[in-house]
């Protein structure tokens, strides 16, 4: 359960959107994230139109309403009547848990949140908001309204060491007496401090002192000496700020109770800090350095240590025996193989290893040098390696880029076999983060998951083969982060890995909240999952969990995960790292083996998604200007026919038995499909005509990455059995930002409400059609954005395994109109950062 769920929740009621909205930023700067406050504003799409829906209330009630229960707070007259008819609605479970109050929205949500944020009980929290003008009309000199009718229950319980009379006869300041403490009493403790704020004890900071009061095991009150108001319990904001204290007032700090010393003294400290609101900000605040790129799910918490690589500087003298040295580097490729199949056995990984030990674009190329330029083994392969980076280096495809790491790590391998030296190690010490510029596979698969917390990766992405070892090995991490993470490590650092945040030198209430959250993550992932594939709703609705696989060691860990079938599996690991394309009866063996793990469950696969940026050696493509929107997924398959239909034989043979669905990439028109499922036919009629055993028919459906065809869906929904939703290049073409960009991850982000505006587009046409929708994209595998996917009424997310747990958990604990008012709100706000805090206050 996060922080916000255990505390009381908000709704604010209001016949305006934008006063809503206005409202709950202004709590927001007091509270931080602290509280789960919902909008139910506004009429219409969107609350475009002035008015209220007790449906949508409904919602937002369901959203708030954990244990401790939901304060609602409301504008105007036929407000109170819809929320009143919202609470009809309902589960009786959840009307038990609400009060409706008469306060006032604006000062009431503000009170009301910093008492639910300092953890006062769902009455003491109704009363606050009750009683938000009490300390304007004292200031005024006015009399304050009596205590709002509508509220429910009726009276509510006193609010703790304030008498109910000084809320009931507002007309005078508040003020609460303690009684005067005894031998026998408990620990007493008092303090008389100067208030230095320029601004005084105004909002902001009286917030402060009411979060900070509630730490602590006392009864706290603040009495302003200088004019003579008080006592007041430091436990209200409304109390608080009735004092009107100023700078350089004399505060009298009182407290009994087992932690009373230790209340005064850091009250005491807040009161004389000048200008604390601005030093030390919201108290739920978390400092947040930055958004890097998801790689590993999970949270680490921990210092910086950085990954040390070790190697002797490589000799450039000239040799006398060229042979000599070719036979030197011979037996280095040797060492080198045994040593990667050791750290890489059983892993996909190896074969692309040990294929570029094998390479003569490295191996030939360095012996040519050798015998050229009579140089050294390690001179000459070192050569070899660094042209064949930069190779990489050039493409503008992440995935084929990330391969750089690859061809690194063979070439350290090689050299540590030529000159000596060990392999990249951690310093001693305590377990902590690792710190690693483009982490190779070795060094991914050599890390010890009990010292490793988790990795940051300074260059890298979610598509390199390290990456894949550290979801394999459920280590969190996140990539691309050279510009928020220090090049020497000995600092405290915090990660998400599964939404990319990072945080330097986190401040001791976000290390706390973090550590809640890992704490509740290990307590999750070490309760027994019968997931079955699904993930069941609070309310009763269910959501299909699917994989991503690229391999055969990947499908047997989604089989293990529970997976229920794989909603993805990426072809391109038969084509890349080769010098010649696959013959079709090898591709048939080697999806034959992943089906079989499968064997009973659904399993859809892509066919070749490359070209372009993806370039295959073999195929002879032509270099272009901007590869991303060139020839590439279905353009390059209906350009090559041949290779095509060896493909789709290959699927239709080694699909016999199982339930196979072939999925069409980077469609942008119906003729695509068309032409597609044509040649679908043609290697049916051409297996028919030669007696061999195939799976027909087969649903043929699209991946939905282009804009173009988000927007024809309800077209293409007439050729498509299905649809997935790619998010990664939907989320790129959409924004018109590389999703691999290294200064881009914040703009491309699948939560950005014109993506999922597209998506929405998406869900509508499939369910008008009846086709099913699902999301294989990273989107799918996010916790924060998993469940506004469900919300948009997607059934069907596709993910990396590792990544079940933590979106069942964000899941589960939700009902559908409680994610789908969530969407709603994600769809009505300007950027990624605001929908994804808008599925935040779900929780």
């Amino acid at each position: 359960m996060s922080a916000a769920a255990s505390r009381v929740g908000l709704v604010l009621v209001s016949h305006s959107r934008a006063l809503a909205e206005a409202t709950v930023a202004l709590a927001r700067q007091m509270t931080g994230d602290a509280v789960a406050i919902a909008c139910a504003a506004g009429a219409g799409e969107g609350g475009a139109e002035l008015g209220t829906d007790a449906v949508a209330i409904a919602a937002a009630i369901e959203r708030v309403c954990g244990p401790a229960g939901a304060v609602v707070l409301m504008d105007l007259g036929s407000a109170i009547l819809s929320a009143e008819t919202a609470l009809e609605l309902v589960d009786p479970s959840f009307a038990a848990r609400t009060r409706l109050t008469g306060g006032p929205l604006v000062e009431g949500a503000v009170a009301a949140a910093v008492r639910a944020a300092s953890g006062g009980a769902l009455d003491q929290v109704a009363a606050e908001a009750r009683q938000a003008l009490a300390a304007k009309a004292a200031q005024l000199g006015e009399a304050a309204p009596p205590a709002g009718a509508a509220d429910a229950p009726a009276p509510a319980a006193p609010l703790a060491g304030a008498p109910v009379a000084a809320f009931a006869a507002p007309a005078a300041p508040l003020a609460a007496t303690p009684a005067a403490p005894s031998a026998a009493a408990a620990p007493f403790a008092s303090a008389d401090v100067t208030l230095a704020d320029p601004s005084g004890l105004h909002a902001r900071p009286a917030a402060q002192l009411v979060a900070r009061a509630a730490s602590f095991d006392a009864a706290i009150t603040v009495e302003d000496l200088t004019t003579g108001l008080g006592p007041v319990p430091a436990s209200s904001l409304i109390a608080l700020s009735s004092l009107g204290a100023r700078r350089g007032d004399v505060l009298r700090l009182r407290a009994t109770g087992r932690e009373a010393a230790d209340a005064v003294a850091a009250l005491a400290a807040l009161v004389a800090l000048p200008g604390r609101e601005a030093a030390a900000g919201p108290p739920a605040a978390r400092a947040v350095s930055g958004r890097a790129i998801p790689v590993a799910p999970g949270i680490a918490l921990g210092p910086l240590v950085r990954l040390t690589r070790s190697l002797p500087p490589i000799p450039e003298a000239a040799v006398d025996d060229p042979a000599a040295e070719v036979e030197r580097l011979r037996r280095a490729l040797a060492q080198a193989a045994q040593d990667l199949g050791s750290a890489l056995r059983g892993s996909d990984i190896l074969e692309a290893h040990q294929a570029l030990l094998a390479d003569p674009a490295l191996v030939g190329a360095a012996v040519e040098r050798i015998e050229r330029d009579r140089c050294t083994a390690a001179w000459a392969f070192g050569q070899a390696i660094e042209a064949a980076v930069s190779i990489y280096q050039q493409l503008d495809n992440p995935y084929l880029r990330a391969r750089e790491a690859d061809v690194r790590d063979v070439g350290d391998a090689v050299l540590r076999a030529l000159l000596g030296g060990a392999a990249a190690a951690l310093p001693e010490g305590p377990p902590a983060i690792v710190v690693a510029d483009d982490l190779t596979p070795s060094e991914a698969a050599r890390l010890d998951a009990s010292r490793v917390l988790g990795v940051i990766d300074r260059r890298g992405g979610p598509s390199s083969h390290a990456a894949i070892l550290l979801r394999g090995a459920g280590i969190p991490a996140v990539a691309g982060a050279a510009a928020l993470v220090p090049e020497a490590g000995g600092a405290q650092a915090a990660l998400d890995g599964a939404t990319g945040e990072i945080w330097i030198d986190p401040d001791p209430r976000t290390a706390e909240e973090l550590a809640r959250r890992q704490a509740a993550s290990r307590a999750a992932r070490g309760r027994p999952r019968a997931r079955a594939g699904r993930v069941r709703l609070a309310c009763g609705r269910e959501i299909e969990l699917w994989a991503n696989v690229a391999g055969l060691s990947d499908a047997r860990a989604a089989r293990e995960a529970g997976a229920l079938g794989i909603g993805l599996l990426r072809t391109e690991m038969l084509f890349l790292d080769r010098r010649e394309a696959p013959g079709e009866d090898e591709q048939a063996e080697l999806l034959a083996q992943i089906f079989a793990v499968f064997a009973g469950a659904p399993i859809v696969v892509r066919t070749l998604d490359a070209g372009g940026d993806k370039a295959l050696a073999y195929l002879d493509l032509e270099a272009e200007a901007n590869p991303s929107l060139g020839v590439r997924g279905v353009r390059l398959s209906l350009a090559r026919p041949a290779l095509l239909e060896a493909q789709l034989r290959a699927t239709l043979v080694a699909a016999r038995g199982h339930d196979v669905r072939v999925m069409i990439p980077m469609v942008s028109t119906a003729a695509e499909v068309t032409a597609v499922r044509a040649a679908l036919e043609r290697a049916h009629e051409a297996l028919d005509a030669a007696g061999r055993p195939h799976l027909w028919p087969v649903p043929a459906g699209i991946m939905v990455e282009v804009p173009a065809a988000a927007l024809m869906a309800e077209r293409l929904a007439r050729r498509a059995d299905f649809f997935s939703v790619g998010t990664n290049d939907l989320t790129q073409y959409t924004l018109a930002a590389e999703r691999g960009h290294p200064r881009l991850h914040a703009l491309a982000d699948p939560a950005h409400p014109a993506v999922l505006r597209l998506v929405r587009a998406v869900v509508e046409a499939g369910l008008a059609a009846a086709r099913p929708v699902s999301v294989c994209g990273e989107a799918a595998g996010d916790p924060q954005v998993a469940p506004l996917l469900a919300g948009l009424g997607v059934t069907r997310l596709s993910m990396c395994a590792s990544a079940f747990d933590a979106v069942e958990d964000a899941l589960a604990a939700a009902s559908f109109a409680a994610l789908a008012a969530a969407a709603e709100e994600a769809l009505a706000v300007d950027d990624a950062a605001s929908a994804r805090a808008a599925m935040r206050r779900t929780g």
